[in-house]
Formats: C-alpha cells, sequence, structure tokens
C-alpha cells in the first residue's frame, strides 16, 4: 500500500512539475511563444482584425468612403454570415475612434496567430484598405512597416505584397509608383519563402517544408477560418511553388 502512495505522489508531483513549466516557468524564460495559444477561430480573427482595419483607415484623420467599401468588400470575401459582419461592423467602428494604439493591436494579433501565412494575409488586407483611396499616405506606409515588423514578414516579402496589391512598389522621385515588372529575381523568390538574399539550398529547401506545413488545408481548416482566407493561403502557396521551382531551377 506504501509502495502504491509512494508512485501516486510522485506521479502528482509530475502533473504539478509540468503545470508550472507550462505556464510559468517556460513563458518567463522562453518567452510568450512557449506559452499554449487558444484556437483562433472566425470571432476572435475578427476581434483582432477590425481594430487594424479601422486604425489604419482612419490614418489620416477620416475614414472615407472608399476605405469603408473596401472593408465591406473584405467582409464579402470572407463569406461573412449576417450576424458575423454585424460583429465586425460593430467592432470595426468602436475601434475608430478608441484611444488604442495600431502597434498593441498588431502585437495582439501576432501573439494570437501563431500561422505565419494567415499574418501574411491580415497583412495584405491592411494594404488593400491602406490604398482603397488610391494613394498611400505617409501615416498609412509607416504603418504597413510597422505591421510587417511586428507580423514577423520580411521587408523584401513585404514590399512585394504592397506592390502587387497596392499599384505599384516603392515612389520615385516624382511621387508616381514604379512601373511593376513581370520577372522574378532571385532575391524576390527568397523573400517570398521569407529568406535572405545569402540563403543556400539547405536553407531553402527546409523553408519551402515548413511552408508547406503552414499552408496545408487541414491545418487551417482545424483553426476555423473563413473559406476566403484559405483561398488566398492556396494562391500564396502556389506563388511559393513557382518560387521554389524557379531557385532549385525546375522551372
Amino acid at each position: 500500500m506504501g509502495c502504491l502512495v509512494s508512485v501516486l505522489n510522485f506521479l502528482f508531483l509530475l502533473w504539478v512539475v509540468n503545470l508550472a513549466w507550462r505556464f510559468l516557468i517556460a513563458p518567463l524564460i522562453l518567452g510568450e511563444a512557449a506559452a499554449p495559444r487558444k484556437p483562433l477561430g472566425r470571432e476572435r480573427y475578427l476581434r483582432l482584425l477590425m481594430p487594424l482595419l479601422a486604425k489604419i483607415a482612419k490614418a489620416d484623420g477620416r475614414v472615407s468612403e472608399r476605405e469603408i467599401d473596401r472593408v465591406e468588400a473584405i467582409f464579402r470575401s470572407l463569406g461573412l454570415s449576417d450576424e458575423e459582419r454585424r460583429f465586425a461592423a460593430r467592432v470595426f467602428s468602436e475601434s475608430k475612434d478608441s484611444p488604442g494604439l495600431f502597434d498593441a493591436a498588431a502585437h495582439e494579433l501576432a501573439r494570437a496567430v501563431g500561422n505565419f501565412e494567415l499574418r501574411v494575409v491580415t497583412f495584405q488586407y491592411l494594404v488593400l484598405v491602406a490604398a482603397a483611396d488610391g494613394t498611400v499616405s505617409d501615416a498609412e506606409r509607416a504603418m504597413l512597416a510597422r505591421a510587417a515588423e511586428i507580423f514577423g514578414i520580411p521587408a523584401p516579402l513585404a514590399a512585394q505584397l504592397f506592390a502587387q496589391l497596392a499599384g505599384g512598389g516603392p515612389r520615385t522621385g516624382g511621387g508616381r509608383a514604379a512601373p511593376r515588372r513581370e520577372a522574378h529575381s532571385r532575391a524576390e523568390d527568397l523573400a517570398l519563402l521569407g529568406l535572405p538574399p545569402s540563403a543556400g539550398e539547405a536553407e531553402i529547401k527546409k523553408a519551402y517544408r515548413q511552408k508547406v506545413k503552414e499552408l496545408h488545408p487541414d491545418r487551417l481548416q482545424a483553426q476555423g477560418l473563413p473559406q476566403a482566407m484559405l483561398r488566398q493561403a492556396s494562391e500564396r502557396m502556389a506563388a511559393i511553388n513557382a518560387a521554389y521551382a524557379r531557385l532549385m531551377g525546375k522551372a
């Protein structure tokens, strides 16, 4: 009997140590990334996304009709139900006039969204709203740069996404967008994989395997996200496949 009690006490001690490591020690030593993440889900993602869209829409002091139309278009692309749309619109309206800061909202989303590719999709939504008026202000550009940094999106990849979605790349001296190129440089292909220009073959293969894992439909569907986000992830995977083929000399 005494032996059984000792075993039970030992198992209980292991359980306590495991809880202490997961919830107290590991987060302190390894940072917040070590703490267990809550399932994202549609409502939680909308609650995190709307303040960011609202803040960038009001970066120039007011939310324009075109920006509202662009947010509505994002609602439609996400396939929101009437209830979800009302919820998202309410959070957007409350957030645009709240004293909360853009960077704080971006950090909150980055902590909640562990999948890098979903953070990329979120960044794309921000670019679409920023470019809704046909031009992107200096304040909006600064916010996009901070969002990319907080989301862990490499600058070359952020620049590519901006060029694709905002109708042009970096501004020329006259303030007009530089013409877009169809050719893909090695640096641009590496950026799609989140790699620096100096990356070698082993790093490319490792990054590609990680992207395949992050963008796997089953993994994304398990997070309960809208179908439109899954389509965007599929488009990202197609672009990454093409970049990988070029980098490995298969295209």
